[in-house]
């Protein structure tokens, strides 16, 4: 397996700058820039393979790569809503795609997300290349969990607020609790 990598990026923010503005009483526009920056620093902090959570926050498109198929084929950036393709290239590089109805998208109890293949899907064994096998999926959340999007108006306050600054301790604290059941153990 290899590193994921995203493939299409929400089009939006998990939250609005005015939604962050009205829970920070921030009144005015002069600091709409510098709360934009931080919400997005507040996403690549949480968000995709080397952030702390591991997960992504709005729906996006990911893709794992694999060196072989396997019978269990883990998708490492999550909550996993769909699989969008599942394509191999054999020896003389034709790429072909895997049908739907060979394999389903599945949770374990810890809710990390995996492929299994059907018992009739027949696995090409005419790979080439080094990561030949690859998984496109849909992760992320159509509407953003309140606890995250509270975590993302901690982080803002924390870099914005000059006051926040002295709580810095019981803010990090508060965030990290907000969060904490999102994070991946990999």
């Amino acid at each position: 397996m290899f590193r994921p990598v995203r493939v299409i990026a929400p089009s939006s923010l998990p939250i609005s700058v005015d939604d962050v503005k009205s829970a920070l009483r921030v009144d005015g526009d002069d600091n709409d820039a510098e709360i934009e920056r931080l919400i997005k620093a507040a996403v690549a902090h949480y968000e995709g393979w080397s952030g702390v959570l591991g997960i992504a926050i709005l729906e996006q498109t990911w893709r794992q790569e694999f060196g072989r198929f396997e019978d269990r084929m883990c998708l490492k950036v999550g909550p996993v809503s769909s699989i969008a393709s599942i394509k191999y290239r054999n020896e003389q590089g034709q790429i072909a795609t895997v049908a739907a109805d060979n394999y389903t998208l599945k949770h374990d109890a810890g809710g990390q997300a995996y492929v299994r293949f059907d018992r009739g899907f027949t696995a090409p064994v005419d790979l080439y290349e080094d990561a030949p096998v690859s998984i496109e999926y849909v992760a992320g959340w159509e509407e953003v969990p309140a606890d995250i999007q509270t975590a993302i108006i901690l982080f803002v306050q924390k870099h914005l607020d000059e006051a926040a600054r002295s709580n810095w301790d019981i803010l990090d604290r508060v965030e990290k609790d907000l969060t904490s059941k999102y994070r991946k153990l990999i």
